[in-house]
């Protein structure tokens, strides 16, 4: 994870509040005053970043970042996975909102009012290294299937 100070007269951060936990994506980045900043504000992310809660990760405040958010910056409560070249970032995402990865990790979890994880436990953790091809394979077909079930679940609203 790479540490990044705000700049400029204003930042985009992205904190717990800034993530949809049903849908794991990011709702809105805030718009903060640089001199007004948060001391959690020193997260780097990059487009392809995937964005982990280490807060209460049952929750699943997870989120992959796209271009539109690749400016920001996130709060230290968060792991950061940004791939480097094992991983593509869509299968990356695809693992880290995984039951496989959010249960496993959930039983490293320390506190009792906010229990937590810690980027060790998520470093050790054991992930499935499938050739980069077949990552992208599995990646494009679970997203297919979570879009045909947002659709379903849009009928039904």
């Amino acid at each position: 994870m790479e540490s990044r100070k705000p700049s400029g007269t204003h930042f985009k951060y992205i904190d717990i509040d800034s993530i949809d936990n049903k849908h794991q994506a990011i709702k809105e980045a805030k718009i903060i005053e640089t001199a007004k900043a948060p001391s959690r504000a020193s997260r780097a992310v990059f487009d392809g970043s995937i964005l982990f809660s280490l807060v209460r990760p049952y929750l699943k405040n997870i989120a992959l970042v796209d271009s539109s958010n690749a400016d920001s910056i996130a709060s230290t409560g968060f792991y950061i996975a940004t791939s480097n070249g094992t991983f593509r970032p869509k299968y990356i995402y695809i693992l880290m909102i995984s039951a496989y990865v959010v249960e496993g990790l959930n039983h490293f979890m320390k506190g009792d009012n906010s229990p937590s994880i810690n980027k060790d436990d998520i470093e050790k953790w054991l992930y499935p290294v499938p050739p980069l091809a077949e990552q992208d394979r599995i990646a494009d077909s679970v997203q297919n299937y979570l879009s045909i079930l947002e659709d379903i679940e849009k009928s039904l609203s």
